[in-house]
């Protein structure tokens, strides 16, 4: 049985700067991720699913432009009405405002089959005549906590909003856990739990310093958690609850360049309550390269590269200082030009040292010293050091 599907951290309309259709204006990036939104859809038609809950982070901020809005409906959330299968929307700290204005994510509250989470909630559902119970818990922003916290006729203080908040959703959770007689009771949550297993995040940082967390004692003892947020698949416990964290349904990062990426089946009525379903992924290969005195810089780097086709690739080049000039950037250009996308970073080491200075007189080296000493705020620097390269190798290679 495949009651109930659960798809967490979707980024739909997160923006990527290269293979840009110049007709929508969308890289063909966000379709590697919209697809393997789709293809947990169709897993949930094809399977008889009850309930579609996508836990958080749906879409990458608040507001996102109306073609993701509109490939969401297309694709996941009116063949979904079609078969059947209720829907469930989290808000996740990406689509959570701050105060309560309307969302991306409120576009679909019209639909009959869908309901959207901003609040903490408890809701029951059916399957076959037994009953799930559900506590829900969108993320929050601390200003919300103060709010909750107000309704409840307690203060709180700004010092303290942080462990006091975290002390107020505990009590909530657990009071809503104790209270509930269900067969099975499900904790969901968009929550970065202490201790949770961070991916190495080089442009999209999951957990921000100082964001609310959970801690451990806040799950209850529920027959299973499962949360979004941390993009990395994982298992962790806690009072002996299981605590599944979906990961992200697609590699947005290279922080998580070499995790799985899928979906969570929950089947309440089985032994095996729940299990991870696999979506393909596209490559994403890190190469690292170290260049000295003593190689050919062009034939090293080139000698690194294996087959790059429509892989997301990232090529780290440490160099001795003064051998960029020599390497025939257009060489590297050429072999990777069969990737999905590529980009290149140089890190140029330190050369000897004469007396107190460094010595050079490669006039590469001397381009970027003086950019650097000249252009190192400038917000075109690296277009002027590109720039001043180019014009180098015309008179370097002039006849």
């Amino acid at each position: 049985m495949n009651e109930i599907i659960v798809v967490g951290d979707v980024h739909e309309g997160i923006n990527f700067g290269y293979q840009i259709d110049p007709d929508t204006g969308l890289s063909k990036r966000v379709f590697d991720i919209h697809d393997n939104f789709a293809r947990a859809t169709q897993f949930a038609i094809n399977n008889d699913a009850k309930l579609f809950i996508i836990l958080g982070d749906l879409f990458d901020r608040t507001h996102v432009s109306p073609t993701f809005r509109e490939l969401v409906r297309r694709d996941v959330i009116e063949p979904l009405a079609k078969a059947n299968i209720k829907v469930w929307i989290l808000a996740g700290n990406h689509d959570q405002p701050h105060g309560n204005r309307g969302t991306s994510i409120d576009d679909f509250r019209g639909y009959p089959h869908v309901s959207v989470y901003r609040r903490p909630a408890v809701e029951n559902f059916e399957i076959d005549d037994k009953v799930v119970g559900c506590i829900i818990v969108p993320y929050l922003h601390p200003a919300d906590i103060a709010g909750l916290v107000g309704e409840s006729g307690r203060e709180i203080s700004q010092e303290r909003l942080f462990p006091q908040g975290q002390e107020f959703l505990k009590q909530w959770i657990h009071g809503r856990s104790d209270e509930l007689n269900v067969d099975f009771k499900l904790l969901l949550a968009h929550y970065y739990i202490e201790g949770a297993r961070l991916g190495e995040r080089i442009a999209y940082p999951e957990v921000l310093p100082g964001e609310f967390s959970f801690r451990k004692d806040m799950v209850p003892a529920v027959d299973l958690a499962v949360f979004g947020h941390i993009h990395l698949h994982q298992v962790m416990h806690a009072q002996g609850t299981e605590i599944v964290y979906t990961g992200a349904i697609d590699r947005i990062d290279w922080g998580e360049k070499d995790d799985k990426k899928g979906f969570i089946v929950v089947n309440p009525l089985e032994q095996e309550k729940w299990r991870f379903v696999e979506l393909p992924t596209r490559d994403m290969l890190k190469i690292n390269v170290e260049v000295t005195a003593n190689d050919d810089p062009t034939q090293k780097i080139l000698d690194t590269i294996p087959d790059v086709t429509e892989k997301l690739v990232r090529l780290e080049i440490e160099i001795d200082e003064g051998l960029r000039g020599k390497v025939a950037e257009y060489k590297i250009a050429e072999r990777l030009k069969g990737a999905f996308n590529y980009d290149v970073h140089w890190t140029e080491k330190a050369g000897e040292k004469v007396g107190f200075a460094s010595y050079t007189m490669d006039p590469f080296e001397l381009l970027r010293k003086f950019i650097d000493s000249n252009y190192q705020s400038h917000p075109k620097r690296e277009k002027l050091l590109e720039e001043g390269r180019n014009a180098l190798k015309e008179v370097l290679h002039a006849e």
